[in-house]
């Protein structure tokens, strides 16, 4: 599990920072197979694949349906993530084996240009359309993503759950208060809650004064070097990712929803690219695991 932990933080942190580890390692991963398949978006124009690892002993024929994981980053996060998956249920900490699906980039576009504008909640200025275009995004996948894997596999459309990772946390979270009965289960990864001037807490009030309720179950997670510190590199001072998350959980618990279940991880010794192998893995076991999951 070590070296499995050490490939899911290389492939997920590059090209956005330098990768631990070599490349090799992400390419020796085989979760089983990964179905590649076009859903473009109608209403944008864009392509979009998505990539899909379906259980072991799938049975298309059969009567049981499974619950879907939907990977943000999936062109980089699916594969080590269903390793992960398949690891987790083969040696018994898993109930359940479900059907993952990566979301992955649209064609033709620089990844980062393409995450910036579909994950992010609001434009930086006015007239910008490299950012903002999180509602659009969203709008694909409910009528667009999910229709179609659920119409193609042995999807439960009441057990779809979420993870997403910095920009695809902050992305997870805009679903979460704008449409939260979309998924049931929302994983959130060192979400990147400055955007924007912290844009997610208006949005965040905006629901909470139109609600009296928010059902959903929420698991957080961010490395316990995600602080506030001056970086040389950058030439300037970290955002305190720790603080942001835990401001917003307390935020939420204060609403005092019925329907919220909610929990965080702080991941000791861990920074924004290395904290995904122990907080994706306490977020899975927590939602699927066969019994509650203490933190490690």
């Amino acid at each position: 599990m070590l070296a499995l932990a050490a490939l899911i933080a290389a492939c997920l942190s590059a090209p956005i920072e330098a990768a631990e580890g070599k490349a090799g390692k992400w390419r020796s991963c085989d979760p089983g197979g990964i179905l590649t398949q076009s859903v473009p978006d109608p209403v944008s124009g864009r392509s979009y694949d998505i990539e899909v690892s379906l259980p072991s002993g799938y049975d298309a024929a059969a009567a049981k349906l499974y619950p879907v994981l939907y990977l943000a980053d999936g062109g980089r996060a699916v594969r080590p993530l269903a390793c992960e998956v398949r690891a987790l249920y083969g040696e018994g900490s898993l109930r359940e084996d479900p059907i993952i699906v990566g979301l992955s980039y649209a064609k033709g576009e620089n990844l980062e240009a393409s995450r910036k504008r579909d994950y992010t909640p609001v434009a930086l200025k006015p007239g910008d359309t490299a950012y903002g275009g999180a509602s659009a995004y969203q709008l694909y996948l409910r009528q667009t993503v999910i229709p179609y894997v659920e119409r193609q596999y042995r999807a439960d459309p009441g057990r779809r759950l979420y993870w997403g990772h910095s920009y695809g946390g902050l992305l997870g979270t805009r679903i979460l208060l704008t449409e939260p009965d979309l998924f049931a289960t929302y994983m959130l990864g060192s979400p990147s809650f400055w955007f924007g001037d912290q844009a997610i807490l208006a949005i965040e009030a905006d629901y909470a004064k139109a609600n009296s309720d928010l059902k959903a179950e929420v698991l957080m997670y961010v490395g316990g070097d995600e602080v506030s510190r001056y970086d040389a590199g950058r030439r300037g001072y970290t955002k305190d990712m720790v603080g942001g998350m835990k401001a917003f959980e307390a935020r939420l618990r204060e609403r005092g929803f019925p329907g919220l279940s909610i929990r965080s991880l702080v991941v000791p010794g861990k920074n924004h690219r290395n904290s995904i192998p122990a907080g994706f893995g306490w977020a899975i076991t927590s939602t699927l695991g066969k019994a509650q999951v203490a933190e490690p």
